[in-house]
């Protein structure tokens, strides 16, 4: 059985990872030119810590990973509104952390170093056949495998060629990505100032900490302010005191800094025969609850459990059973990346104070009801 990957982020290196732990040949198609620019800070949930843990990397992740404690959300003058204490809750089921994007995708790399990657082919196309897929590739190459899995993320075109073009949830909100050092702000706290029309994240990794300021793209996107960074710090400096740190380590000039838009996309299909999608391809997600790369890794492994438990005549079988576990769960936990955005882009002032008030009586269930009940839930 030989398996295509088109995509090497986080779950086609973690499907990768987990083929390779179980003797199934497959290679990775990455369009991008390498791995250079990985990105950005992201935390993962203990969805996700789990599969890294099956492939013997929990040593590893706590050393380069700083852990998540409590999670405090203030108002937009930096008054706290609600801390939850994030350890006390997921002390059942394990451990959350922060770590960079690059730390992640390195560690995976390093369990599935003899997988063979091509970086700069994208694909382009593909044809079933029987019991095979054709993959042709932007070098004008061809290759045939048992199974075609899309992992190329949001822009997925695995997913436009099985299922046309599908449309993105737009929020009409960006926001910019940037490091800070700060001895004074605790080391495992995630600090998010929600405001009208502004929204500022913080959250720890190993020696630092990640930004996210988020506003209306008409304010703050790149058609808006091109690469000065003084005017993007003028308008969050409305925040106050609070964020002057935070504000303090944005450069004069963006350039090089990471601005994302805030839309995701839901496929209407997973899967079709002996193709499937898998990570954002499948169900991309904001990052208002942080839970993408987590829900990445998930899937990943239950891919790979359904892959190990075949052989290649039975494939689209198991590739239907994948779809089965995972798109319900998905889908869900989606939902409540999208109701935390439409509480966090409020730009009305009254209705950025009835909504403060409301919080202080919100539980983290209540704010993400259906990724704390996927704790305890099966897959």
């Amino acid at each position: 059985m030989k398996i295509l990957i088109a995509g090497a982020g986080i779950g086609g290196l973690a499907l990768a990872a987990l083929l390779r732990q179980r003797n199934i040949d497959c290679e990775i198609a990455e369009r991008a030119p390498d791995l250079s620019h990985a990105g950005y800070m992201l935390g993962l949930y203990p969805l996700g810590t789990r599969t890294l843990l099956g492939l013997g990397l929990r040593d590893r992740f706590l050393d380069v990973s700083e852990r998540y404690t409590t999670y405090t959300i203030c108002n937009g003058h930096g008054e706290a509104i609600h801390t939850y204490n994030l350890a006390e809750a997921l002390e059942p089921f394990g451990y959350m952390g922060g770590l960079m994007r690059k730390e992640l995708l390195d560690m995976l790399r390093s369990k599935c170093e003899d997988v063979p990657i091509t970086f700069d082919k994208p694909l382009v196309g593909f044809q079933q056949r029987g019991d095979c897929v054709t993959a042709q590739f932007g070098d004008g190459s061809e290759a045939t495998y048992d199974a075609l899995i899309g992992a190329d993320g949001i822009h997925s075109k695995t997913r436009q060629f099985l299922s046309g073009a599908q449309p993105d949830h737009e929020t009409g909100w960006g926001c910019w990505v940037w490091m800070l050092k700060s001895p004074e702000r605790p080391p495992d706290q995630c600090t998010e100032y929600w405001g009208a029309g502004r929204l500022i994240g913080v959250y720890p990794v190993r020696g630092a900490f990640g930004v996210v300021a988020a506003g209306p793209s008409r304010f703050i996107g790149p058609e808006a302010v091109g690469d000065d960074g003084v005017m993007l710090r003028a308008y969050f400096s409305e925040m106050g005191p609070s964020v002057a740190d935070i504000l303090g380590a944005l450069p004069e000039t963006l350039d090089g800094l990471f601005y994302w838009r805030l839309n995701d996309v839901r496929s209407e299909m997973w899967t079709d025969g002996r193709v499937a999608l898998l990570g954002d391809s499948a169900c991309a997600f904001l990052p208002t609850a942080g839970v993408g790369a987590s829900m990445a890794l998930e899937s990943a492994s239950v891919m790979a459990d359904e892959l190990s438990r075949t052989d290649a005549k039975y494939l689209p079988h198991a590739l239907g059973l994948y779809e089965k576990r995972r798109r319900r769960r998905a889908e869900a936990a989606q939902d409540d990346s999208r109701k935390l955005a439409s509480m966090m882009t409020i730009e009305s002032l009254p209705l950025a104070w009835g909504r403060d008030q409301l919080l202080k009586l919100y539980t983290l269930e209540m704010l993400v009801k259906n990724i704390a009940r996927s704790f305890a839930e099966p897959i």
